[in-house]
C-alpha cells in the first residue's frame, strides 16, 4: 500500500512539472503568432456561432449544404466542436483582443494537459502489461527521468510550438484522444462498464469536435481488443463491447439528426475528393509526417530496439497502425500536414519514454556514457542545424535529380509541370524538423483591428475588395486579415443563419449583395467590370485592401485615394 502511495506520489509530481513547463515553455507567443492560416477562419466562424443558434440551423437546412471538402458549410460542421468550443470563448469575453487570450491560454492548457495525461496513459499501459519495472524505488526513478526527458524534447520541437495555444481543431482532439485511451485501460482494469460508456461517450466527441480524428481513437480501441484476446483477458471484451456501443448509438442518432452530413458514404467521398482540393507531392507530405513527432523519434528508435518488451510491441503496432492512413494519404497525393499527424505523438511518447528509461539505467548502473553522447547529440543536432540546410536540400533536389523523382518531391511540377522557384530561403529558424512557413505564418490582428475600427467607424454602406496573392512565393490570402475585420466588427443579427449565409464568392457578381445596418461592409474576393458599372450608377463606395509586396487589383478605370496606413497593410478608395 506504502509503496502504491509513494508511486502516484511521483507521478503527480512528474504529471505537474510536465504540465508547467508544457504551459510556459512557449508562453513568448503572442495570439496568432506563428500560427496556421486556419485559425483566423475559426475565429470568424466562432463569432458566427456565438451569435446564432448553429446546431438548430444545421439540423434544419443540411439537406440544402452542398457537401465536398471545399470551403463552405460541410467543411466546418467536420469541425463544428471545435468552433462551438471557440464561440462560447468569445460569447463570454466578447469579439475583442482579450477574447483571443483567452482562447490562446484555453488551447495552451489543452496541449499540455493532454502531454502530461500521455505520461498517465504510459503508466496504465505499463500496468496493463505487469511489467516489473516499477516495483522497486531505482526503477521507478529511471522510468520517470526517461518519461520525463521524453515529454522535454516534444515540448522543445517545434511541433509542439505549432499546437500549444494555437486556435485549430487539433488541441482539443489532442486531450479526448487521451482521456479516451485513459478512460478505457481504467475501464478495462476496473472491468467497469460505467467508466467503459464514458469512453464510449470521449470516443464519440473525438468525432464531434473534429471528424478524422476519431480514427486514431478506433485504431487504439482494435487494437486494444486484439491485445486482450492474445493476452487471454477474454472477460474484458465486454468493456470494448460497451465503449463500442455507447460511441456507435450516439453517432448512429448524430447522423440521423444532421442527415446527410456525417453519413459513410458521404464522408468517405468527403475523403476521396479532398485529394483535388488538397494536394501535394508524396515526399513533402511524408516529411511533414516526421515534423509532427518532433525530437521525439530520436528516443523513439532507441526505444524501437527493446522490441521484445510487450509495451514497446505495443506501442510499435500502434504506431505503424496510426502512420498508416498518413502514409496512404500521402502516396496517393493528399497533403498532409504536420499539425494533422498529432496523434502519432501518443504511441511515439511510450517509445521515446522507454528509451529514456533504458539509458538512464545503463548510464546509472552500467556506467555506459556512449548512449547518452549518442542521443544527446543526435538530438542537439536535429535542434539546432538551421532549417536553411532544407532548402538548401530542395534547391539541389531541383537542378540535380532526374525528373522521374522529382515529381515525388514538388508539389509544383507534379501539378503544373514545373518548379515553382522557391522564394523562403531567408528563413533561418533552427532545426531540421521544423513546420514549413506556411504553417507558421504570424497575423497581425492589431493592426487589423485598427483597420476594423477605422471602417465601421463612419458607418458608411460600402463594398471592400483586396489583393489576391501568389502563393508561388509564399504569400497567404489577406482573405484571413479580412475574416479578422469581420471578427472584429458589428455584431450579427440574432436571427441570421450561420449556414445559409451568402457570400460573394467567385462565381457571383459583388453588387448582388447589398450592405445593411447590421452588417455596412459587402466583403468581395473579386470585383468585375460590370460590378464597376453597377457601382458608378449607383454612387456606391468601393474600399480596396492592400499590402506590401501584393498586387493592387486592376479596378479598371478607377483610381485609388489612400485612405489610412498601418505598415504594412493600406486601404484605399476607389474614385473615378
Amino acid at each position: 500500500m506504502l509503496e502504491n502511495s509513494l508511486q502516484w506520489i511521483r507521478l503527480t509530481h512528474v504529471l505537474v512539472l510536465v504540465f508547467l513547463v508544457g504551459l510556459f515553455f512557449h508562453s513568448d507567443l503572442a495570439p496568432l503568432e506563428e500560427t496556421h492560416w486556419d485559425s483566423p477562419i475559426y475565429l470568424q466562424l466562432s463569432k458566427r456561432a456565438a451569435e446564432t443558434n448553429t446546431l438548430a440551423d444545421y439540423h434544419q437546412y443540411a439537406q440544402d449544404i452542398p457537401l465536398g471538402p471545399g470551403d463552405g458549410a460541410h467543411w466546418y460542421f467536420m469541425r463544428i466542436g471545435h468552433i462551438l468550443l471557440l464561440s462560447e470563448v468569445t460569447r463570454l469575453v466578447g469579439a475583442n483582443e482579450s477574447a483571443l487570450v483567452a482562447m490562446q491560454w484555453l488551447y495552451r492548457i489543452f496541449m499540455a494537459l493532454g502531454l502530461a495525461l500521455t505520461i498517465m496513459l504510459s503508466h496504465q499501459l505499463v500496468k496493463l502489461f505487469k511489467r516489473n519495472a516499477p516495483d522497486s524505488n531505482s526503477a521507478n526513478s529511471f522510468w520517470w527521468a526517461g518519461y520525463f526527458f521524453a515529454a522535454i524534447t516534444y515540448i522543445a520541437s517545434d511541433s509542439y510550438r505549432g499546437l500549444q495555444g494555437h486556435l485549430v481543431s487539433e488541441p482539443p482532439a489532442f486531450l479526448v484522444l487521451v482521456l479516451f485511451a485513459i478512460a478505457l485501460l481504467k475501464a478495462i482494469e476496473r472491468r467497469s462498464l460505467f467508466i467503459a460508456s464514458s469512453a464510449g461517450i470521449l470516443l464519440f466527441l473525438l468525432f464531434f469536435i473534429r471528424v478524422d480524428a476519431v480514427l486514431p481513437g478506433v485504431i487504439f480501441l482494435v487494437l486494444m481488443a486484439c491485445t486482450l484476446i492474445f493476452m487471454k483477458r477474454l472477460n474484458t471484451l465486454s468493456v470494448i463491447a460497451v465503449t463500442s456501443l455507447v460511441s456507435l448509438s450516439l453517432y448512429l442518432v448524430y447522423a440521423w439528426w444532421f442527415y446527410p452530413l456525417v453519413n459513410p458514404q458521404v464522408l468517405l467521398e468527403f475523403s476521396s475528393n479532398a485529394k483535388e482540393v488538397f494536394f501535394s507531392a508524396p515526399l513533402k507530405s511524408i516529411f511533414s509526417i516526421i515534423i509532427a513527432g518532433g525530437l521525439l523519434w530520436v528516443g523513439a528508435c532507441v526505444g524501437a530496439l527493446r522490441w521484445r518488451e510487450p509495451i514497446i510491441l505495443f506501442a510499435m503496432i500502434w504506431l505503424l497502425l496510426s502512420l498508416l492512413p498518413l502514409l496512404i494519404d500521402s502516396l496517393n497525393g493528399r497533403a498532409v500536414q504536420s499539425r494533422m499527424a498529432f496523434y502519432i505523438v501518443l504511441p511515439l511518447l511510450i517509445l521515446a519514454g522507454e528509451g529514456g528509461r533504458w539509458i538512464a539505467q545503463a548510464f546509472v548502473k552500467q556506467k555506459r556514457i556512449l548512449p547518452v553522447v549518442l542521443v544527446l547529440s543526435v538530438t542537439l543536432m536535429i535542434a539546432l542545424v538551421p532549417y536553411s540546410m532544407i532548402l538548401n536540400a530542395r534547391n539541389f533536389a531541383a537542378i540535380y535529380l532526374p525528373p522521374e523523382i522529382q515529381q515525388y518531391l514538388f508539389t509544383s511540377l507534379a501539378r503544373k509541370g514545373s518548379i515553382q522557384s522557391n522564394q523562403q530561403s531567408h528563413d533561418s529558424k533552427l532545426g531540421l524538423f521544423v513546420r514549413p512557413m506556411y504553417e507558421r505564418w504570424t497575423v497581425e490582428f492589431l493592426k487589423m483591428k485598427e483597420m476594423g475600427d477605422y471602417l465601421y467607424a463612419s458607418n458608411i454602406k460600402a463594398y471592400l475588395t483586396w489583393s489576391g496573392y501568389d502563393a508561388s512565393i509564399g504569400q497567404h490570402s489577406l482573405q484571413s486579415y479580412v475574416e479578422l475585420l469581420r471578427y472584429f466588427g458589428k455584431k450579427n443579427p440574432s436571427d441570421k443563419s450561420f449556414v445559409t449565409e451568402r457570400r460573394p464568392n467567385e462565381n457571383t457578381p459583388c453588387t448582388e449583395y447589398l450592405s445593411t445596418n447590421f452588417e455596412p461592409i459587402v466583403f468581395c474576393s473579386t470585383f468585375t467590370a460590370s460590378d464597376i458599372q453597377i457601382l458608378k450608377e449607383n454612387k456606391g463606395v468601393l474600399y480596396v485592401l492592400s499590402a506590401e509586396g501584393y498586387e493592387i487589383p486592376n479596378l479598371a478605370e478607377l483610381k485609388l485615394k489612400k485612405m489610412l496606413s498601418i505598415p504594412p497593410f493600406a486601404l484605399y478608395e476607389a474614385i473615378e
